[in-house]
């Protein structure tokens, strides 16, 4: 396991491993191009963890909301996006895209809404109301968060480094809600085959107010 204070900080890395590989494997999704930087969200992670399986890079349970809808279920009726258990402990997770460019390398105001439009509180919910949603949920499990960031290579925005990504997504929840999440985890990675999707990191946060019950 690695030094991350998160089961999913530990995956990210994991993540950062095996995402060349997966690149080369996952094939093109339509006309978007090869590699995983065009898949949706769902199957990017997916692809991911089916690889750390298979490498056995991940010394536990991680559950997707593609593969096992049911294990990522929680009181409520709402779902998160990962369920991980490791060492005796369990955590819960959401999970987005940080892609803010098209395939053509166009902007995407879409996907940056999907990230951080404070107002976007319906489905398809923003990432900053996920971290509402999962951070007051009724369960006594940590509570983490994971985003893919694919970093422009050209264009606007190619000097915006993936920590400072990960910074102003904290601050923007800190902003918009009434929970707070420090960052736990930036695993880079780079040389992928798209030549938009190209580079870019696995970021993690963790809720700062994690449930007194689990401690």
């Amino acid at each position: 396991m690695s030094e991350s204070r998160s089961l999913v900080g530990a995956l990210a890395e994991s993540f950062a491993e095996v995402i060349q590989d997966v690149d080369a494997d996952i094939g093109e999704n339509r006309t978007y191009g090869a590699g995983i930087g065009p898949h949706d969200e769902d199957d990017q992670i997916d692809a991911l963890v089916n690889a750390v399986r298979e490498r056995d890079l991940f010394d536990g349970t991680i559950a997707t909301a593609k593969a096992d809808a049911t294990a990522v279920r929680y009181p409520g009726g709402q779902s998160a996006d990962l369920y991980l258990e490791a060492d005796g402990r369990s955590e819960y997770c959401e999970a987005k895209l940080f892609r803010f460019q098209k395939a053509n390398g166009n902007p995407y105001a879409q996907e940056f809404s999907k990230v951080f439009n404070p107002y976007q509180d319906r489905n398809p919910r923003s990432f900053i109301h996920d971290i509402e949603k999962l951070a007051a949920a009724d369960i006594r499990h940590p509570k983490t968060f994971l985003g893919i960031y694919y970093r422009p290579v050209d264009g606007a925005g190619t000097e915006i480094t993936s920590r400072e990504i990960a910074d102003k997504f904290a601050a923007d929840v800190a902003h918009w809600t009434d929970y707070s999440i420090s960052i736990d985890t930036v695993a880079r990675f780079s040389d992928l085959q798209h030549e938009v999707h190209h580079r870019g990191a696995v970021l993690t946060w963790t809720l700062d107010d994690q449930p007194e019950q689990f401690f």
